[in-house]
């Protein structure tokens, strides 16, 4: 009985004294995101870890997205932020999620107009709509946007490309680049 008495005792004891929870001044939890060097230093850790495992590690790719997304987020104007959500475009596009990518890429090219790797940006995002989300319309504008912004760049001769084969079906394709390899194999053996 006595062992029982004493912590029952100890219990109304610290309730009583607890006051009120409307006496007590109201503090927000917010959880403030940790120095960008350190968490650059986490992802980095993240990369190092998920890249070194010979098997694909799920769980571990999601939450280096959700990393790359959250630095992003609070240093939106760190030289990082960019290049962070581009790994991140790329790691949702890995992980199934096409849409979430083309929308990563359109934040780098609203949010960073500047960026060094914006053809790069807009190449990526015209061949996730065509390869992954297999729409040819909105996939044929984008690929000529790419060509109207960077008329130079090695994009832009591979975005022309990509037009010309979106008239055609995968199989057709696959036809077609199986015909292209057997005329070179018989130039290279005609020329031994």
């Amino acid at each position: 009985m006595r062992t029982l008495l004493i912590p029952g005792l100890l219990a109304l004891l610290l309730t009583a004294c607890g006051g009120d929870a409307a006496d007590a001044p109201a503090t927000p939890t917010v959880t403030a995101a940790p120095p960008a060097p350190e968490m650059g230093a986490r992802i980095r850790a993240m990369e190092d870890t998920l890249f070194a495992k010979t098997v694909f590690d799920r769980r571990g790719a999601q939450a280096l997205l959700d990393v790359y997304k959250a630095y992003a987020k609070a240093f939106p104007s760190d030289s990082m932020a960019p290049e962070y959500l581009f790994r991140a475009a790329g790691m949702s596009k890995g992980l199934g999620g096409p849409q979430e990518a083309v929308q990563l890429y359109d934040r780098i090219i609203k949010e960073y107009p500047k960026w060094g790797r914006l053809a790069d940006t807009y190449y990526l995002r015209a061949f996730t709509i065509d390869a992954d989300l297999k729409q040819k319309g909105p996939a044929k504008q984008a690929y000529e946007e790419v060509i109207a912004r960077f008329p130079d760049h090695r994009f832009a001769k591979d975005a022309k490309a990509m037009i010309q084969n979106l008239q055609y079906t995968d199989e057709e394709l696959i036809e077609r680049f199986r015909r292209m390899n057997d005329s070179i194999e018989a130039a290279e053996a005609k020329a031994r």
